[in-house]
């Protein structure tokens, strides 16, 4: 398991950053929000997804996070510069929360899911998961963990349910 912290420390790209947490309480949603402005990059970042390659990260986007309360997953929305949905990437966890010093922390389990605008879906990562579980970096208890969650969280997103990863926007709309 990797401990990861929403403020992301160390991101060497992003050489100013905008950072807003706060916990919701809604109808819609209940947990953690965070919103990240990547004010001033280095270099653009980019990733291949499906037969795609997709600009995920430079000067003006927007990163929407969300650590839904009692669920097993932390969903990022990323946006372009001008507020155009990029994708959904949603990380499977096995848990995350507030840290004593007020940073917003997930211990990821290598399984991840993007989810397009266009609806298309794709796994990602799962050689990551069996390769944890190879080295001993996890228990078996928790691959199987890791893919039931990611696939409950698949067939619900496959059977059109977008509740369990597209959120409302709970901070200013400013972009």
């Amino acid at each position: 398991m990797k401990r990861k912290r929403a403020d992301r420390p160390g991101w060497r790209r992003v050489k100013r950053l905008g950072y807003q947490q706060k916990w919701v309480e809604s109808l819609s949603f209940s947990g953690y929000t965070v919103r990240l402005s990547l004010d001033e990059v280095s270099e653009p970042a980019y990733m291949p997804v499906g037969d795609k390659t997709l600009c995920v990260g430079d000067r003006g986007y927007v990163y929407l996070q969300y650590f839904p309360h009692g669920q097993a997953y932390a969903v990022t929305k990323m946006m372009d510069e001008l507020g155009n949905t990029v994708q959904w990437y949603i990380d499977i966890c096995r848990g995350h929360g507030k840290d004593e010093n007020g940073h917003i922390w997930y211990d990821d389990l290598y399984l991840d899911i993007v989810v397009l605008p266009t609806g298309e879906v794709y796994l990602l990562d799962q050689d990551e998961l069996d390769e944890a579980l190879k080295k001993g970096v996890i228990t078996s208890e928790d691959h199987q963990f890791a893919s039931e969650t990611a696939d409950l969280l698949l067939r619900n997103i496959l059977a059109g349910k977008r509740d369990d990863f597209d959120f409302p926007n709970f901070f200013s709309l400013n972009i």
